[in-house]
């Protein structure tokens, strides 16, 4: 075993940015989701301003709401402390994890405008 790798990080490197809703579809509250999307367009716009953001998108667990943010990253650290800016971790967590990409062409922005005057710029 080669305990001396160091591993290299590259401000092209891409994060996935996974949120879940605390509580279960049973208890959660869409409203508090809703009153807190201005905000998460925001942060999703200043990412994309910023060079960070790749796609984002929501969905869901079993029985949890959740989400997915790709941004790029120069360090693990980096992506962390971008992380903690998304308004959702008030009623969920982030986890980050290091994401391989090998082929993508995003370009989708059907539901961009949905949050209204705070939608990304497409």
């Amino acid at each position: 075993m080669n305990d001396d790798y160091e591993q290299e990080y590259s401000p092209d490197d891409i994060y996935a940015l996974i949120w879940r809703a605390d509580l279960d579809d049973e208890e959660f509250d869409p409203d508090e989701f809703e009153k807190r999307v201005p905000q998460l367009m925001d942060w999703l716009a200043d990412l994309s301003e910023k060079g960070h953001l790749v796609a984002c998108g929501g969905g869901g667990f079993e029985n949890h709401a959740g989400g997915l943010t790709l941004i790029r990253a120069s360090s693990p650290e980096e992506a962390l402390d971008l992380s903690d800016g998304s308004p959702m971790n008030e009623i969920g967590t982030t986890e980050v994890m290091f994401w391989d990409v090998y082929y993508a062409d995003l370009q989708e922005f059907r539901n961009v405008d949905r949050s209204g005057e705070n939608g990304l710029d497409s």
